[in-house]
């Protein structure tokens, strides 16, 4: 069956229940102080399917952490990609999360703009937001480009900073991508690099607020790679990149996993072959990448015989 997009997926009444989608409700939160976890889709599905059991050590960090979980409807649609509708482990872990307390929002990416509103008197400063993210992370492959080589008005809004206090802005670019969409592009990712270096200008916010779970290599390079070119002065707070290994390594530590069965399980979740990491282990002078057959890496885990960064 062929890829299917959708921003609502046809059993939406069945998560529905789990999620919160009010924009106000969101900001508030946020504005709040929670710590803010954006998933991507690939770490979504990984953390859906490894069942309640295991997955119970997750939702424990999240809780003590404070946490509240963001599903953005690129990621969403993604997500009911194959038949237009959300699988059932979607919509368990999804229930698990706010049985915990942990709030879940699922937000169209231009929600954003009703945090931004609250801390910045102008369209033309939000908008500048949007311009520099787009322009740090747009190349020659990706559908964000195409968009806006296809519609000049939008490109000259976008990358161009005309009519800079327009409102709408937000709504009119995130829409348009979305609506793009194409089998195996990298949308999902890129539009969550845009969302988060715009709130990681929220003034006053700590490092490490905000952060993104993804297990795909790729994102993150160009996640990091948008935040790199910023210089420093203008950088905003920190966001952390986290993948599972990362994750697994520190539920560990932290007490949240006791057992070496348990995080096996948890590195082997949505996985074949050997794991990649990039870390560095006891002799090593230099981050690098290490790839692991599951049983040895969770072994060095347990010895604290590798720092995994990503």
């Amino acid at each position: 069956m062929g890829t299917v997009y959708t921003e609502e997926p046809h059993n939406w009444n069945e998560i529905q229940p789990y999620v919160r989608t009010d924009r106000g409700e969101f900001a508030k939160e946020i504005l709040a102080g929670r710590k803010c976890f954006f998933y991507d889709t690939c770490s979504f599905r990984r953390h859906a399917g490894i069942g309640e059991a295991y997955a119970e050590s997750l939702l424990n960090y999240m809780k003590r952490q404070e946490t509240m979980v963001v599903i953005t409807r690129c990621v969403l649609m993604e997500l009911a990609s194959q038949r237009g509708i959300l699988n059932q482990e979607y919509m368990d872990y999804c229930r698990w999360m706010e049985a915990f307390g942990i709030p879940v929002f699922l937000i169209y990416e231009e929600d954003i703009f009703s945090v931004m509103e609250i801390c910045y008197g102008t369209n033309a400063r939000m908008n500048s937001l949007l311009s520099w993210a787009v322009r740090m992370l747009k190349s020659p492959a990706s559908t964000i480009t195409r968009v806006l080589e296809e519609d000049r008005s939008l490109r000259d809004e976008v990358i161009g900073g005309k009519n800079a206090d327009r409102g709408g802005l937000y709504r009119d670019f995130f829409a348009k991508v979305r609506g793009n969409k194409e089998p195996q592009d990298n949308l999902g990712e890129e539009l969550l690099a845009v969302c988060l270096y715009i709130l990681s200008q929220l003034p006053g916010e700590a490092d490490g607020k905000f952060s993104i779970i993804t297990d795909d290599k790729g994102a993150a390079r160009r996640i990091d790679e948008l935040f790199r070119r910023t210089n420093r002065g203008f950088g905003g707070s920190r966001i952390i990149l986290f993948s599972t290994p990362k994750l697994v390594q520190i539920l560990y530590e932290e007490g949240f996993i006791r057992d070496e069965c348990a995080i096996r399980a948890w590195l082997r979740a949505g996985t074949v072959g050997n794991i990649s990491v990039l870390g560095t282990r006891v002799y090593d002078l230099r981050s690098n990448e290490i790839s692991l057959g599951c049983q040895e890496l969770a072994g060095l885990i347990v010895e604290r015989g590798i720092h995994i960064t990503f």
